[in-house]
């Protein structure tokens, strides 16, 4: 049986050489699965420590869907903490969904026909049955905040209507805390400066724009840059456009034509998540 997803590994980043390091066994408190289209970069995940019964939160720092030709889903989680304390938590966990693998070494072997609208499996995490792996330390690493944007103007790569250099408006969902203080505030304007722009092309060749920096302001008036990437995909943002009918048709159609970015803000609610 092909177990839908697998760890790939627990990375830990910025460790002490002094600091003490103890396992600890999470598992969520309800169902997470990258299939549900409102989880998003940025948010948080409750999970529970197997052996205390305490409550822990992480931050969602990476998602991607499950594409066509048998491509996983992926969730990358960090910034775990318990929710009731001040002990801290070091490292991130990399999930990936399941590859079909059986099934592609059949068709790799010309046993069985390539598919290409399987789709690659999603990430399920299950309470009690999905346990992870992460680290109690006395050493205390820094935390990235996440700023949630959404597009106030049409964002299109139809008609050629966005060029490198172009500065694309977007406002924040919720307010910004830092240090615990109101840092930027929510619908404050953020602009993202355009540095790529890809038109879409034949087969699984899909539109794409990237952002390399972002310009707002903060509650007392300074403009500041945040340098935060931001990749939008004319395949990924598929699952907030439609009813799920309409998007197998969407997605069984990337075989013979790559999909275009055309998000009107009036029409869907897609938001983003940029770091600070």
């Amino acid at each position: 049986m092909i177990k839908r997803l697998f760890l790939i590994s627990v990375l830990l980043t910025g460790l002490s050489a002094f600091a003490e390091e103890i396992p600890v066994t999470i598992t969520p408190v309800q169902k997470i699965s990258t299939g549900n289209k409102y989880l998003k970069e940025g948010d948080t995940i409750n999970f529970t420590d197997v052996n205390t019964g305490e409550e822990i939160t992480g931050l969602i720092k990476e998602i991607h869907p499950n594409g066509i030709a048998g491509e996983p889903a992926t969730l990358l989680i960090n910034n775990f903490k318990y929710k009731n304390s001040d002990k801290i938590l070091n490292g991130q966990i990399y999930i990936k969904g399941g590859e079909h693998k059986k099934y592609q070494d059949l068709a790799d072997n010309g046993i069985a026909p390539v598919i290409d609208i399987i789709r690659g499996g999603e990430v399920i995490l299950k309470p009690k049955k999905t346990k992870l792996t992460i680290f109690y330390s006395d050493y205390i690493n820094s935390e990235d905040t996440p700023i949630r944007i959404t597009p106030s103007q049409k964002i299109s790569t139809c008609y050629d209507e966005i060029e490198i250099g172009d500065r694309i408006k977007f406002n924040t969902v919720k307010d910004i805390y830092k240090n615990g203080k109101l840092y930027i505030k929510k619908d404050t304007p953020i602009y993202g400066l355009v540095d790529y722009v890809s038109d879409n092309g034949w087969s699984y060749d899909n539109a794409q724009i990237d952002f390399k920096e972002f310009q707002t302001k903060t509650v007392n008036g300074k403009i500041i840059t945040i340098n935060s990437p931001l990749s939008i995909n004319g395949f990924d943002i598929l699952k907030f456009k439609s009813n799920r009918p309409a998007q197998f048709f969407n997605y069984c159609g990337i075989i013979f034509r790559g999909k275009e970015i055309e998000i009107t803000p009036e029409k869907e609610k897609i938001e983003f998540n940029i770091w600070l």
